[in-house]
């Protein structure tokens, strides 16, 4: 099947009519529309696929992809790269892949924040040692230095690119190898996943009718704290999720919270696939339970969302898939009795072959089906939307445009064809001199307006950062009994490895609320000022011209509502703390208990300030987004005045020729005026053409809003 065939359809129109706006202009106009057109081919639809550790993603990824064991999966070393899966975007290369590394700041803020905290803690709590906070956020460091030698910091902030891809080139680089690093070859496992900070792959499938991008993510649970701000990071730029779940444990906290987190935001949509059903006992009887135990726990923690639900099994996938006859055992032992009753019980039908048994029962065609509409009905069409509006923005300019070169044709037409040389009813200079005091009129506007945004922009931004950072601070200091009783009481420290566990969620809940709400509060303010500018843009260009802007509006625009999915990254807090002595230590008198808690506290808080300020960034970034997406369309009202006084003053100079020429011969002034008359005429039939293009943008916009 086809995934959305409805969204191929409709971003071919708008590449066909930006085309065609493209033909209709000059070579300095399509200049001013390269940046449209850039992005309009560089679109894709973002699907991230996500989950917890050993969820089956890889699994997933690879039956969706129709290729068999591609990515790595089912192997103790797991996916530790955040791996794009780059399909059918143009300018890419046919296959091949891409692997980014670390850059020597990156490694600088993944040492320097252990290093930080580390020093803070040996300051504040000398009797402790804090060994095993610095292990852990050394410990990818070291292991990429360890396999990789001498060549470590040569591949700093490099890239390696090939041409042919294998799974086996995909295990060196996305998989966290295991054990000993001791005289590893190049070609080992995980060789160079400590140091890759994201992994591109670049293929070309008929089955995806638009561009797409698949996100295959390290487990939102994943313990090392950089890995999963990456995956978060890539979830804010992602649109379509599909949270993959595992039958054995089908909905966890976590889960829950990130789902709340992504389904809430308007550009977004989420799809849950539960795996692995082929591992659940007598499957046929257990999934119903399970589908139904999931949706009333996502409708109990997320009402007002109705989730899609599919049930399926990526192995069974992959054996329908694979070719080899290694799995021939495999395939016949899961073609069994229990595989006929749940494929009649689920689908009222039991196809004739084995292939055709596993890879319904699979699940992959009905998520194929659900993936599909919600491209093609949901994030796919609204964000192809925002390019409609552009190119009818940029449309309206070029009418606008045509329509001042066709008046100007006129009227110098009108004065050759009379008997003797008149002066315009306008003095041109003067009409010149309007139009530019008109633009500048514009561009006041519209400065004003940037820097009444910028100013909007950095209030918010400053009065969340303070919600934000109190929020921590009365989290943290809520915590001085949970501090006194694990360090004083009797069961000790968490776990007894030393490690203080607080439970975040909490803080976490109100962070994701705060971000929210505080987008919705703001958003109001910034388009209010976009619609003023448009406004009083239009009141100026009006005072000379009849109205060229209807069409310029704040229709699908980015971000109408944003909450950051760094709000999830971490359900705890695990402030890493061993003690050189023994606990009673702790209980001499000479220790002061409310300066310890107050120590923990400071370094509790120490640990929550990156993930704060990494949220504040998104947030800022979505702000802007809108904004500028917003001003952009505003400014091609200003090129339209910066055109007409272009061809304006070409007019004037070709005006006052035509007057020193009056005195030509009745041959010269024929062949200037049928000159005049082509271009007119030429004029008029391309002003038709783009009248016909915005009549049939207006029919697309009401097609894709019915």
């Amino acid at each position: 099947m086809k995934i959305a065939p409805n969204l191929r359809q409709e971003l071919d129109f708008l590449q066909d009519s930006l085309a065609s706006l493209e033909t209709g202009v000059d070579a300095r106009a399509r200049q001013e529309l390269l940046p449209l057109r850039q992005r309009l081919d560089g679109w894709a639809a973002k699907v991230a696929v996500i989950g917890q550790v050993k969820a089956g993603k890889s699994t997933f990824v690879n039956a969706l992809l129709h290729w068999h064991d591609f990515l790595p999966s089912d192997i103790n070393p797991w996916t530790s790269v955040v791996t794009d899966v780059r399909i059918n975007i143009p300018g890419d290369p046919a296959t091949g892949a891409r692997f980014d590394f670390f850059t020597e700041t990156d490694w600088q803020e993944i040492i320097g924040t252990g290093t930080r905290i580390r020093a803070l803690t040996e300051e504040l709590l000398p009797g402790f040692d804090s060994e095993l906070l610095r292990r852990q956020s050394e410990e990818m460091c070291e292991r990429a230095q360890r396999r990789l030698g001498r060549h470590y910091h040569a591949l700093l902030g490099g890239q390696h690119d090939y041409e042919h891809l294998s799974p086996d080139l995909l295990r060196r680089y996305v998989c966290a190898g295991p054990g000993n690093d001791d005289g590893l070859e190049r070609e080992a496992l995980g060789r160079y996943a400590a140091l890759t900070k994201n992994a591109s792959i670049y293929m070309q499938l008929p089955e995806f009718a638009v561009p797409t991008i698949i996100t295959d993510t390290p487990g939102v649970n994943d313990p090392f704290l950089v890995r999963d701000e990456i995956t978060c990071r890539s979830l804010d730029r992602s649109d379509v999720f599909v949270m993959v779940l595992s039958a054995h444990q089908p909905l966890t906290d976590v889960d829950i919270a990130l789902i709340r987190i992504l389904a809430r935001q308007d550009a977004k949509d989420v799809m849950i696939f539960v795996n692995r059903i082929d591992e659940l006992d007598e499957f046929a009887q257990a999934v119903p339970r399970v589908l139904a135990d999931v949706a009333q726990r996502l409708r109990d923690a997320i009402p007002e969302i109705d989730f899609r639900i599919v049930a399926g099994s990526a192995w069974f996938a992959g054996l329908a898939i694979a070719e080899d006859d290694s799995n021939g055992s495999a395939r016949e032992a899961a073609d069994n009795e229990e595989l006929a009753q749940y494929l009649h019980a689920s689908y009222g039908q039991v196809p004739q072959s084995r292939s055709q048994r596993l890879m319904l029962a699979s699940g992959l065609n009905d998520l194929k089906s659900t993936l599909s509409e919600l491209i093609d009905q949901g994030v796919g069409s609204r964000q192809l939307g925002q390019f409609r509006g552009d190119i009818r923005a940029e449309l309206d300019a070029v009418l606008f445009i045509g329509a001042q070169e066709q008046e100007a044709l006129a009227q110098q037409l009108g004065a050759l064809c009379r008997d003797t040389a008149q002066p315009p009813a306008e003095d041109p200079e003067t009409a010149i001199a309007a139009i530019r005091a008109l633009r500048d009129s514009v561009v006041a506007r519209i400065d004003a307006a940037d820097a009444e945004i910028e100013r909007a922009v950095a209030t918010s931004w400053a009065g969340l950062e303070s919600r934000l950072n109190r929020a921590v601070d009365a989290f943290v200091d809520g915590q001085k009994s949970v501090f006194q009783d694990r360090l004083f009481g009797s069961g000790g420290v968490d776990g007894g490895d030393g490690m203080l566990v607080i439970d975040t969620t909490p803080l976490q809940d109100f962070l994701e609320t705060e971000v929210r709400e505080s987008f919705a509060a703001a958003r109001p303010g910034t388009d209010a000022i976009l619609e003023q500018c448009i406004d009083a843009c239009r009141t100026i260009i009006t005072s000379r011209f009849q109205d060229p802007t209807a069409n310029i509006n704040l229709s699908g625009l980015p971000y109408d509502s944003f909450t950051s999915s760094l709000t999830s990254t971490r359900r705890s807090l695990r402030v890493g703390l061993i003690a050189d002595r023994s606990w009673a230590f702790w209980r001499k008198p000479s220790v002061s208990l409310g300066k310890t808690v107050a120590a923990l506290r400071t370094i509790a808080a120490e640990e929550l300030r990156a993930p704060v300020e990494k949220i504040l960034a998104a947030y800022s970034e979505a702000q802007l987004a809108r904004a500028t997406a917003g001003m952009s369309r505003i400014r091609v009202m200003l090129r339209m005045f910066d055109t007409v006084v272009n061809e304006q003053a070409q007019r004037l100079n070709q005006e006052k020729a035509e007057r020193q020429r009056q005195t030509a011969s009745p041959k010269d002034l024929a062949t200037r005026q049928r000159d005049l008359r082509a271009a007119l005429d030429a004029l008029e039939q391309r002003m038709l053409t783009l009248s016909s293009l915005d009549a049939a943008l207006k029919r697309s916009e009401m097609r894709m809003a019915a």
